[in-house]
């Protein structure tokens, strides 16, 4: 796909963008490529999504990005409704990163889908979701949207029941929350030109006032879900021993003092299994080492993350991939030779 080079961070402003300064914006490819490249860079920009293909003669629409310090500021328009994307256990195995969103609907509406619930969000509404959790959307014509990805581990220092806050529908056309949303819009427009020296300072505060204004706004029940907690430590503990040959479902459940059926029932939120959650994560753990063309072969890579039968690893990496491992090594090697 042939979108242009990447801009370098700017000597003066933070700004970071695609083709220019400014924005990148789906007029600069041919009308029947403009959904396919705008369908990545949506990735690109709020991690992986599974978007359906979407039949049109021409799609407008454009994206501009900042990123500082772990967060990140999205401006993201598309003219077409009917645009629906999913993020499930597969996209969210796939990342590393974990953010809380903060949604602002400035034109147009978008309907989210959060644990089986439906959040139809028209102008002047925001809402909060997490990027470890599924997810579906739906956009409205005539969309314009701002985000504010906030790294996981400090919007919870300034909002400690952060999960409970997540899938909550909030009128910013007034009070507290019309504030809020008038500072993000200041934020988006003016992102690329902010210092480095203030851009943390400027940052925290809109994380404060965020934070404020979501205990204001949502009303709470008075336990927390406690489920999400779990699920988080569960996820962690995963992660912290993949590269442990016995790491298996009875193991887990001991080490978090639960039992087993405990823990698949934990697991059901992510429309998954622990086994599968493991699976993925490994396959991706294969995946990053596999497309580095120095590294290890194939055949050490699979053995190290337990994968012990090589043409039974070749199956389940491209069940999940779409390639094989070494078609995605060849072609790594490929674009190395012509860099």
């Amino acid at each position: 796909m042939d979108t242009g080079s990447a801009v370098s961070r700017d000597a003066v402003g933070l700004i970071e963008g695609w083709q220019d300064l400014e924005v990148w914006t789906t007029g600069r490819v041919a009308p029947n490529r403009q959904f396919d490249c705008w369908r990545q860079f949506v990735v690109d920009a709020h991690m992986r999504w599974e978007i359906r293909p979407f039949d049109c003669d021409r799609f407008p629409a454009f994206i501009r990005q900042g990123r500082f310090d772990g967060y990140r500021v999205t401006h993201l328009t598309s003219e077409q409704g009917g645009i629906v994307g999913t993020r499930s256990a597969r996209e969210i195995a796939r990342d590393d990163e974990a953010f809380y969103n903060l949604i602002y609907i400035a034109d147009g509406s978008i309907e989210l889908e959060i644990g089986g619930r439906a959040l139809p969000l028209r102008r002047g509404h925001f809402a909060l979701w997490d990027t470890t959790r599924p997810m579906r959307f739906t956009t409205g014509s005539g969309l314009r949207q701002i985000t504010l990805a906030v790294p996981q581990q400090v919007l919870r220092k300034a909002l400690p029941r952060s999960d409970d806050y997540v899938g909550h529908l909030v009128d910013a056309t007034t009070g507290l929350g019309r504030a809020f949303a008038q500072r993000l819009v200041a934020l988006d427009q003016r992102f690329g030109a902010l210092p480095a020296p203030a851009a943390g300072g400027i940052l925290g505060e809109s994380v404060q006032m965020l934070a404020s204004t979501l205990r204001a706004r949502v009303p709470l029940a008075r336990s927390a879900r406690g489920s999400l907690a779990l699920l988080r430590q569960l996820m962690n503990y995963v992660e912290t021993h993949l590269d442990d040959p016995e790491l298996d479902t009875r193991g887990i459940a001991r080490a978090n003092g639960i039992s087993e059926r405990h823990l698949h029932r934990v697991f059901d939120g992510l429309s998954t299994t622990p086994a599968g959650w493991i699976r993925q994560r490994r396959l991706e753990r294969c995946r990053r080492e596999i497309v580095d063309p120095r590294g290890a072969s194939i055949t050490e890579i699979a053995y190290r993350w337990g994968f012990r039968e090589p043409g039974t690893f070749s199956k389940i990496f491209r069940r999940e991939f779409g390639v094989c491992p070494r078609e995605l090594r060849r072609g790594t090697r490929a674009t190395v030779l012509l860099a």
